[in-house]
């Protein structure tokens, strides 16, 4: 991708010269999580986890279910390997982080905004770990 901007050509270039260096020995795979996983599994392991919310609107991931989100977190409780979960709330998982002493997060969001009396509708999304986390400040610290 070029532009005309020299500035804004260097920082992309910069920033994809990076995000390469970061990922030169990620593995992305399209296939079932659970196998994923299963297969993948070392002390060295590292996998995001973003399902389909079970508990909101789903769209095309329709189908998805309660069932399958516990027996993710059921598997996510036997890794060795680390995990970060984005998910919305449910008692499911409040059950699985205090069990198994999870690092958790809220992040609450709006959603969307009401035409009758503009107020924002708000959703709080967890994220998940098996490790102790932080948030980054802004959104570059959180891939470097």
């Amino acid at each position: 991708m070029k532009c005309n901007n020299q500035k804004l050509q260097n920082k992309i270039d910069h920033f994809t010269k990076r995000l390469v260096k970061r990922l030169q020995n990620c593995q992305l795979e399209c296939s079932d999580a659970l196998y994923i996983i299963n297969s993948r599994d070392n002390e060295n392991g590292f996998f995001y986890c973003d399902p389909p919310y079970f508990n909101s609107n789903m769209g095309h991931y329709d189908g998805y279910s309660k069932q399958d989100f516990e027996n993710l977190l059921s598997l996510l409780a036997k890794i060795k390997g680390r995990f970060l979960l984005s998910a919305y709330s449910s008692n499911i998982l409040t059950k699985y982080v205090k069990q198994h002493h999870w690092e958790e997060c809220a992040i609450v969001q709006p959603l969307a905004v009401n035409a009758k009396n503009r107020k924002k509708k708000l959703r709080t999304e967890m994220l998940v770990a098996n490790y102790p986390f932080h948030l980054a400040q802004n959104y570059s610290q959180l891939l470097f």
